[in-house]
Formats: C-alpha cells, structure tokens, sequence
C-alpha cells in the first residue's frame, strides 16, 4: 500500500513519530506524509492514538521522540508565539463542535478575528461568507443552545476555517450526527479542497464517510500503522484486522 503524500507536495511529514503518557504508550513509530490538497482520514478503535496525532500535528502535543513538519516547519521547535503565529495557517474541527455557551454564533466564528482586534466590519463580513460557505448564514446572530447538532458541526468548522488556513484537522466530524447531516459535513469537507485546495486530516469511526471523502486511509492499532492506502488499496487489503474493522468480511458497510 502507499505511504506516500499523493501528487502534490507534502503538507504535512510525520518521522518516527512516538508519544506516551506514563508507561502507556501512545503512538509508535509512524511514518506518513500528506500531500498538499490531499485528505486523509485516520481510523481505528478508541484509545489508538487518533486524537492525540491530531494535537501532536496542530503541536498541542509534543512528541517524545520523531518529528512532525507542517508547511515545511517543526512547529514543535518554536517557542508558544511562534506556535500561535503558525497555527493561523491550521483550522481545528474539535469533537463536540467547543463553542462558547454565552455567544452568539457570529461572536464564535468570529473569535480569532475578534481576539486580534481586526475591525468589527471587517470580521462581520468575513464571518458571513464562511457561514454562507457551510451553509448557516441565517443562524449568525443564534446562540449554540438554539442549534441542532449538525448546525453546531457547522459552525464550528466556519470557526475553523475563518482565517483561510491552508490545512483543516477534523477530530470525528460526524460524531452523534445522522446520515443526512452526515452526508452535509462530508460535502463541507471536499468542497473545501475543491474549491480552495485545503488538506485535510480526518479522525473518524464513521468507515462509510472515510471512505466516500478519502484521497488516503490510514488504519491505527495499538499506536502502530496497520494499513495505510487509498481506498481501493485498503479495500483489496487481506489482513484480517484490517478487514475485520471496517467490515470488509460479511457485514461490509456498503464501501
């Protein structure tokens, strides 16, 4: 199978990468790359790793051994504003969407803006055009409580991308949603590359969006690589494990 970044160039370069919490070890050893444009989705069972790669990736996380370039930079090897200033070019889908209860959907979406003193007008408008991007124009002066699920998904990949980052990392985007909305953030998430060439790393349970959305899977066990490829690569794949997680065997989720 293919461990390599696709056609473009590598926006992302992962080398021997490891992480552990205590005696537990967390990742071990992964070796990927992901090409600019390309989205790849990251799957495998709760407590492999998935989340903590993410952060690892976005240098919430430092690893204990390897290392991890995002647009050519270690952004583990600059100091906390240094961090901040590259983390302008990264939007960050968290699980639960992580919006402020007290405000209103424009005031979300518009944080990052808002946090470094951009004119009020100027945020204003960029928020509207990334809320009608998503789809949730007419909900920019709700509060969160006033929105579905799937709104909350939306709104908060608006937050993530209000800032025109050129790479998007998405912690289970379809968490909890049903297959429509479903459906809607896996739209939102390919017409981000289509329209604008973003990458795109996709932490997902969910096997039928991975693969309906990936250019690249990756399959983690234990920390470890289990299989990595394109969709057809992974399909043709003979390793029991990997058959056995996404259902390639009998009960196939129709991939």
């Amino acid at each position: 199978m293919s461990d390599g970044g696709g056609t473009g160039a590598p926006a992302i370069t992962v080398t021997g990468l490891a992480k552990a919490f205590g005696a537990n070890p967390v990742l071990d050893g992964l070796d990927f790359s992901v090409g600019t444009g390309e989205t790849v989705c990251v799957l495998g069972r709760s407590g492999t790793g998935k989340s903590v790669l993410l952060k690892t990736i976005i240098a919430l996380l430092d690893p204990d051994a390897g290392r991890v370039e995002v647009l050519g930079r270690d952004l583990h090897a600059l100091d906390e504003r240094g961090r901040l200033l590259a983390r302008r070019e990264l939007g960050y889908v968290f699980q639960g969407a992580a919006l402020f209860d007290s405000l209103t959907v424009y005031e979300n979406v518009g944080f990052p803006l808002l946090q470094r003193r951009v004119d009020d007008r100027q945020v204003r408008a960029r928020v509207e055009e990334v809320l009608a991007e998503v789809n949730l124009a007419d909900a920019i002066d709700r509060f969160p409580s006033e929105l579905s699920g799937g709104m909350q998904k939306r709104a908060g990949l608006a937050r993530a991308i209000i800032e025109r980052p050129r790479i998007v990392l998405y912690d289970e985007p379809t968490t909890g949603l049903d297959p429509l909305t479903t459906d809607t953030i896996n739209e939102l998430i390919q017409g981000l590359k289509a329209r604008h060439g973003v990458t795109s790393v996709v932490v997902t349970h969910d096997v039928r969006s991975a693969f309906s959305i990936a250019d690249r899977m990756i399959l983690l066990e234990r920390g470890r690589i289990a299989a990595i490829g394109t969709p057809a690569e992974v399909r043709r794949s003979q390793d029991p494990l990997v058959r056995r997680f996404l259902g390639l065997d009998g009960d196939a989720p129709g991939v």
